[in-house]
């Protein structure tokens, strides 16, 4: 159940980082902004992401995997709600930060509870867990390319951070850290 739960989170926290290229092209439409510019907010999600992972695992440790996840799940439909709204590239780059928090807290999270669940199993388990993370962009790709067509990249933003939030939100629920020998 952990390992599925983990997968899960990982799947609907995956396109923040999968399927950002379908939207620079839109956002530079838009506002005009150089191709540069605009991907500097995926520089800023990879950053925060990555670097804050061993703060992430101390409140892992902490607080448990269920509270750090249903936080990341907030922070990482925050991202995209912002974005959907980022006038500005100050804005662009201030959802990006909040991604890179709310993603690296979920993926942290999943792949220290894959460890610490299954010892004796740890190759597979965050094998299957990271794996996840990857899938994520097979599920969702299509979906939001085709959302961004009818309806927008602003409304895309909006209703995937919204979606992706409240999914990983709910499976936070049903994470829990193994009892203590």
């Amino acid at each position: 159940m952990q390992i599925v739960v983990g997968i899960v989170c990982m799947v609907a926290a995956a396109n923040i980082q999968y399927a950002w290229t379908l939207f620079v092209p839109e956002i530079q439409a838009t506002h005009g902004w150089t191709r540069a510019s605009i991907q500097t907010a995926f520089t800023v999600f990879v950053v925060v992401q990555t670097w804050l992972t061993p703060i992430e695992g101390y409140f892992i440790d902490r607080y448990g995997p269920r509270a750090i996840v249903a936080f990341g799940g907030v922070m990482t439909g925050l991202s995209w709600i912002i974005d959907s709204y980022a006038g500005s590239l100050g804005m662009l780059y201030v959802g990006s930060a909040i991604g890179g928090i709310g993603v690296g807290c979920v993926y942290a999270t999943c792949v220290n509870s894959a460890l610490k669940w299954f010892p004796d199993k740890r190759g597979l388990a965050v094998g299957l867990t990271a794996g996840g993370y990857g899938a994520g962009s097979a599920v969702t790709i299509l979906p939001i390319a085709n959302m961004i067509h009818s309806s927008g990249y602003q409304a895309t933003f909006f209703w995937f951070g919204l979606l992706q939030g409240t999914i990983i939100l709910i499976a936070a629920f049903f994470l829990r850290a193994p009892q203590k020998d």
